[in-house]
């Protein structure tokens, strides 16, 4: 992909145990498979803050010291360590991924960001869920709560199964 396209944005969002990062391994690997470089973003959604990725060590030191932004480099592999503001935009982070050419940004929650998204239905009570913009999809754990959507609608039970469909519609983007 050329510098300055348009990556293609999907989420998979649902509530806490409803299989999200399952999925979401899946279609990656998926992906992989197919040739395409995919990046990853998750929510951390719980109270318990981060934790550090490895005390002890020489970055760790530096972030220590007051440094907002910390990397590690070493042979085919760079990792990140970044400090910002609770209101931080994920379209900051998406810009930052993008840099990288990835062929496909997926991310995990950010239920209320606009971009395409996938939902998982896992209980009757996360069809509230359905209000969500951007929906493409729904993934569902039980049919019988799908079954009226307008949606396309995919069994969890066959999602292996499902993503040579699925993951095109994953790469499709925003619509202009």
């Amino acid at each position: 992909m050329a510098m300055g396209s348009k990556v293609p944005v999907f989420q998979i969002v649902g509530y806490k145990n409803s299989g999200k990062t399952s999925l979401l391994s899946e279609l990656i690997a998926y992906g992989t498979d197919e040739g395409d470089r995919i990046a990853a973003i998750k929510h951390h959604g719980h109270n318990e803050p981060l934790k550090v990725m490895h005390r002890d060590t020489d970055s760790f030191r530096l972030h220590e010291s007051g440094a907002f932004m910390t990397g590690v480099d070493c042979s085919g592999r760079f990792q990140l360590e970044l400090n910002h503001k609770p209101d931080f935009p994920l379209s900051r982070f998406i810009d930052l991924y993008g840099y990288f050419e990835p062929d496909l940004i997926v991310i995990e929650g950010f239920k209320q960001e606009p971009y395409p998204k996938a939902i998982v239905i896992k209980r009757e009570e996360d069809l509230s869920l359905l209000n969500l913009s951007n929906i493409q999809f729904v993934i569902t754990w039980n049919e019988k709560w799908t079954e009226d959507l307008t949606l396309p609608v995919y069994r969890l039970s066959d999602w292996r199964q499902s993503l040579p469909i699925v993951y095109p519609l994953t790469k499709r983007g925003e619509e202009d």
